[in-house]
């Protein structure tokens, strides 16, 4: 049975730790090539009885592990009966992030205990599951299934989140390719938030034998190049420079998706970190002569009832109203779009209409 994490070694060791019968059950079954219905029954017991029974961190630690890595078993013992699709249901989020949790947890242990026993192992074992989630996205991206492509990169995320912040901007970028504005909207809700954009670096270096600029994963990956001698001229650039392009892309998402309070939020917080940048200037001009236009929608209709109604002087009054309040409530929108561009015609044409219907005659004159 091919594992996730832990060598055979590595399993048989795990008794000098441990010494409790459920522990032995779990590693004796977790070792087999062959899993029967009655071993997983055996195994699922074990790990339920254990959780209110280790005391000792040491058996605590590994316990955690077993338990986490039921799904593994319950795979394995499929055999040669195991689809694709089983193997793939196992790559849900929830257990990539457990996963990545209870290996950096076992390292933990061994680090503070003093006993580097697993370390090496574990580490190694954690970049090759990195590598094979990496190589599943790509595969997916190249077969251009950006969503599925998309829900590995997150999962890459989750599973090392200090170090796979790239892998978090990689799903963003991905949701937006597959127009699951939703889903893109979350992706980037996280980038925003994360520390890989609010206090990392991309590490970049000139490949000699072309001449080009390549970005590297870490600034070790790029030394040993640099050492090689294949690279030269490296530079770091702070990933919280690209924050007005991440926020006027979540800002364009909100819109897309009909929020229109949060997207003039982060347009707004997009334009103090670069005021001077006419794309995130213009949509946030868009969005608030939008939305002020879109408030006057029935003021066609409501001109027509009041061109009909002046034989009615009740009704006729009431019409006048129901427009001023109307275009009362546009105004706040139509205001800010003029104030971030005060040289826009069709807003300082609606904008002084806007002033005259509701009654300041001053403020509609001092529009020219």
């Amino acid at each position: 049975m091919k594992k996730l994490v832990l060598s055979a070694t590595l399993l048989l060791s795990v008794a000098t730790f441990a010494q409790k019968e459920e522990l032995k059950t779990l590693k004796k079954i977790y070792a087999k090539e062959t899993i029967s219905d009655k071993d997983l029954e055996a195994y699922k017991a074990a790990s339920t009885a254990l959780d209110g029974l280790a005391t000792e961190e040491s058996d605590k630690v590994y316990a955690k592990f077993y338990k986490t890595m039921y799904p593994t078993v319950v795979l394995a013992s499929k055999g040669a009966k195991a689809t694709m699709q089983d193997q793939m249901s196992l790559y849900k989020p929830e257990f990539i992030k457990e996963y990545g949790e209870v290996i950096n947890e076992t390292i933990e242990f061994e680090k503070k205990s003093g006993k580097k026993i697993y370390t090496d192992e574990l580490i190694e074992e954690k970049n090759q599951f990195k590598q094979t989630l990496t190589t599943l996205a790509l595969n997916l991206n190249n077969a251009s299934k950006f969503k599925e492509a998309s829900a590995f990169f997150y999962g890459i995320y989750q599973f090392d989140p200090k170090s796979e912040g790239k892998s978090l901007k990689n799903a963003a970028i991905l949701a937006v390719q597959s127009q699951d504005y939703k889903l893109a909207e979350k992706m980037y809700e996280e980038y925003a938030k994360s520390d890989y954009l609010n206090n990392g670096s991309t590490f970049f270096a000139i490949n000699k034998a072309n001449g080009a600029e390549e970005e590297f994963n870490s600034k070790e990956e790029r030394s040993k190049f640099i050492a090689l001698g294949t690279h030269e001229k490296p530079k770091d650039i702070k990933n919280n420079t690209t924050k007005p392009e991440v926020y006027k892309l979540l800002a364009i998402l909100y819109t897309q998706n009909g929020e229109m309070d949060k997207a003039k939020a982060t347009y707004a917080e997009a334009r103090k970190l670069s005021p001077d940048d006419e794309e995130i200037k213009k949509g946030e001009f868009d969005i608030y002569f939008n939305a002020g236009y879109a408030a006057l929608a029935e003021d066609d209709k409501i001109v027509t009832e009041i061109n009909n109604s002046r034989a009615d002087k009740k009704k006729y009054d009431a019409l006048m109203l129901k427009r001023k309040e109307m275009f009362a409530k546009s105004l706040p929108d139509f205001e800010k779009a003029y104030s971030i561009n005060p040289n826009d015609a069709n807003t300082k044409s609606i904008l002084k209409m806007t002033y005259e219907i509701i009654g300041q005659p001053e403020k509609a004159k001092a529009i020219n």
